[in-house]
C-alpha cells in the first residue's frame, strides 16, 4: 500500500458522480438476512485464511517486476478458476523492475554503532563502499531548504514521527509519508548526498520500513533509505550532543520494465451481466515480508468474497468483476493499464470498491459520492453495522489507489475502512507476515466485502 489508506481520509475533494443512482433504496430484512448468511458462512468455512497462506506459499516475494509476481499472476488465474469464476485472463502490464541489494549503515567513529536501514523502493544505489558524511536533522522540507548551503555534502536525515494523537492511523500516515516519498528531492536540492527517512509507523521497534520515493529529473537523484524508529531515536539523540557522522551502503538497481499483468475473473451478473461492480486489491508487495496485510489480505478478501457469494447462493443482477492489480507500491501501473483497456465500457462501471489496509476487523467503507447521492446508498449499508462494519462516510475521495484511475472517471468509488490501529506496525516490513492476521477477522472482511459488493450489483 503506499497510500490509500490516507487518501481515504485526506482526499476530501471528490465530486458527484454523474452515474450516481437516482432512486432511494432503503434496507429490507432480506438485506439483514445477507449480511447473517454471509458473516456466517464466512467463519464457518474459514477459507479466507488459507487462501491467503496459499498466495504467500506460492508467491512470497512478489514485487513488481520479479519472478515471484509472476507466480502471484499464476497462482491468481488457477485460484480464480477453481472457485468458478469466468473470463478468467490475465491483462498485460508494463512494470518497473527495480531490485533491492546489500544495504548497511553504521554511525562511525570510537563510540560507533550499526543502523538498521533499509532502502526505499525506486532509490539509487551509493557508490561502490557507499558514502559517509556528517548528518543533518530536520522536520520539514521548509527546515532543510533554509540551511542552504550547510546542508550541502550532509547526509539529510529526516525525522518527523507520525503523529500519535490522530485517532485514525491513515491521517498520520499521511501526515509523515510526504519525507519519505519526496525526501530525497529535497535533499538533492540542496546538495546533500543522501537522505535518511524515519520509518513512517508510530511503534518505537527495530524493523525498518520501506516504501515507495520519487526522483525529479531536474534535481540530482541521491540514494534514500528508511531508517528503523529506534535507531532514528538513537541518533537523534546523539545529534544533541554533537556532530555525527554515518556511513551508507546500497546496493539497488533499476533494471529495464517488463511485462507483467493484471489478473481479472468475474461472477457474472444475472441480468445486466454487461454492468459491473469492480472489487480490488494489489496483488503486488514489498520484499522485505511477504505483505500478509499489505495487500496479501485484500486479495483474500476479494477472492472470498466472490466465493462466498456462491456457496451462499447470492446470484448479483450486475457482473461483480474481480481484478488483481500490479504495481501499486511503486508505480500504479495496473490501475492504469486497467483503466486504460476497460475505457470504452467505464459508463457502464456503477462502482468500484478497493480493499487495501489490512486484514483487521472491518468497521464499514468510504465513499466518493456526497450529499444526497450518497444518502441513498446509506441505508444499503446500514444492516452491516450488525456484525460492527457499519460506518458509511461519503465525500471520502477515491477509495484507494488502484481505484483512483476509475475516480478520475467518474465511477463511484468505495474503499472498505478496518480497524487499523496495528496496520503501521506491520507495513512494509519484514513483520508483515501470516501470523500477524487473525483468521477471524479476515473471514469477517471477506463477508462484508461480499455484501457491499453484492447489494451495489443489484442496486
Amino acid at each position: 500500500m503506499r497510500s490509500p489508506t490516507w487518501l481515504l481520509v485526506a482526499a476530501l475533494a471528490a465530486c458527484q458522480s454523474a452515474k450516481a443512482p437516482t432512486d432511494t433504496a432503503p434496507a429490507t430484512p432480506e438485506l439483514g438476512a445477507r449480511v447473517q448468511q454471509l458473516s456466517t458462512r464466512a467463519l464457518e468455512d474459514n477459507q479466507a485464511i488459507a487462501t491467503l497462506a496459499e498466495l504467500i506459499e506460492a508467491a512470497p516475494k512478489r514485487l513488481s517486476g520479479s519472478p515471484g509476481y509472476t507466480d502471484a499472476v499464476q497462482w491468481g488465474l488457477a485460484k480464480m478458476r477453481a472457485i468458478g469464476l469466468q473470463n478468467v485472463r490475465a491483462e498485460p502490464v508494463m512494470v518497473p523492475h527495480w531490485q533491492r541489494g546489500a544495504e548497511t549503515a553504521a554511525i562511525v567513529g570510537a563510540d560507533g554503532v550499526p543502523l538498521r536501514v533499509t532502502a526505499l523502493g525506486g532509490s539509487v544505489p551509493t557508490p561502490p563502499g557507499g558514502v559517509e558524511a556528517e548528518v543533518i536533522e530536520v522536520r520539514s522540507f521548509e527546515q532543510l531548504a533554509a540551511l542552504g548551503e550547510a546542508a550541502r555534502g550532509k547526509i539529510a536525515f529526516f525525522n518527523r514521527p507520525m503523529p500519535r494523537a490522530l485517532r485514525r492511523t491513515g491521517s498520520a500516515y499521511g501526515e509523515a509519508v510526504p519525507q519519505r516519498s519526496n525526501g530525497a528531492i529535497e535533499a538533492g536540492k540542496v546538495g546533500a548526498i543522501a537522505a535518511l527517512v524515519r520509518s513512517v509507523t508510530t511503534a518505537i521497534d527495530e524493523h525498518p520500513h520501506t516504501g515507495a520515493m520519487h526522483y525529479q529529473e531536474d534535481v540530482t537523484k541521491v540514494p534514500s533509505a528508511a531508517i528503523a524508529t529506534i535507531d532514528a531515536e538513537e541518533l537523534a539523540r546523539r545529534l544533541k550532543l554533537g556532530p555525527v557522522r554515518v556511513r551508507l551502503e546500497l546496493g539497488c538497481q533499476t533494471l529495464p520494465d517488463i511485462e507483467q499483468a493484471n489478473v481479472i475473473g468475474e461472477l457474472r451478473g444475472s441480468e445486466t451481466p454487461d454492468e459491473y461492480v469492480v472489487i480490488g486489491g494489489h496483488l503486488d508487495a514489498w520484499d522485505l515480508g511477504v505483505g500478509a496485510h499489505d495487500d496479501g489480505a485484500g486479495i483474500a478478501h476479494v477472492l472470498e468474497a466472490v466465493r462466498l457469494l456462491q456457496a451462499c447462493g447470492v446470484r448479483p443482477k450486475r457482473t461483480i468483476r474481480v481484478v488483481l492489480f500490479a504495481n501499486e507500491e511503486n508505480g500504479l501501473r495496473g490501475a492504469e493499464a486497467y483503466a486504460a483497456a476497460h475505457a470504452g465500457e467505464l459508463a457502464r462501471h456503477v462502482a468500484a470498491i478497493e480493499t487495501d489496509s489490512g486484514g483487521f476487523s472491518p468497521i464499514g467503507f468510504s465513499c466518493s459520492l456526497r450529499d444526497e447521492a450518497a444518502e441513498q446508498l446509506r441505508p444499503l449499508f446500514a444492516p452491516l453495522a450488525e456484525i460492527g462494519a457499519g460506518v458509511f462516510v461519503p465525500g471520502a475521495g477515491a477509495g484507494g489507489a488502484d481505484i483512483s484511475t476509475l475516480h478520475k472517471a467518474g465511477v463511484p468509488c468505495f474503499g472498505m475502512w478496518v480497524d487499523g490501529q496495528r496496520y503501521f506496525d506491520y507495513h512494509h516490513t519484514e513483520v508483515d507476515t501470516l501470523a500477524m492476521v487473525n483468521e477471524r477477522e479476515l473471514a469477517l472482511g471477506a463477508a462484508t466485502l461480499a455484501y457491499a459488493a453484492s447489494v451495489l450489483a443489484d442496486r
